[in-house]
């Protein structure tokens, strides 16, 4: 049976363990574990006090934000050119061409973790 974890416990198993090496139990552990110290729901969303606390983020990117407010939800571009990024319809978008060079930076194992979600992030709603 192929069991379909929420996204969180999936970061936080693939943060925590070689991805060669996991088995079923230890993604079972993990949601139970998140569960009772409060992190996320049952459904697998974070709860009030995992956002409080910073132990997830949201990414939710609002309509028209600033570019200084863009970076603060996404730092990791701080390291790239302003003129990469453009406001269309209230978002700031990239070319398809820097697209394909972060899908390849992701691929890189020289991206520390939290690099690397916060790309996967910008790039899920693209």
């Amino acid at each position: 049976m192929n069991i379909i974890y929420p996204p969180l416990v999936e970061d936080s198993i693939s943060y925590h363990f070689d991805e060669k090496n996991i088995e079923m139990e230890d993604k079972i552990r993990m949601y139970q574990h998140m569960i009772e110290v409060g992190i996320i729901t049952e459904q697998g969303l974070p709860t009030e006090k995992a956002l409080d606390m910073g132990w997830v983020k949201d990414f939710y990117e609002e309509e028209d934000l600033s570019f200084e407010d863009f970076l603060t939800l996404y730092p990791v571009f701080k390291r790239y050119d302003v003129n990469l990024f453009q406001k269309i319809d209230g978002f700031w978008e990239i070319s398809l061409s820097f697209k394909e060079l972060l899908k390849d930076h992701l691929l890189s194992e020289n991206m520390s973790y939290d690099d690397r979600l916060q790309i996967t992030e910008y790039l899920s709603e693209r």
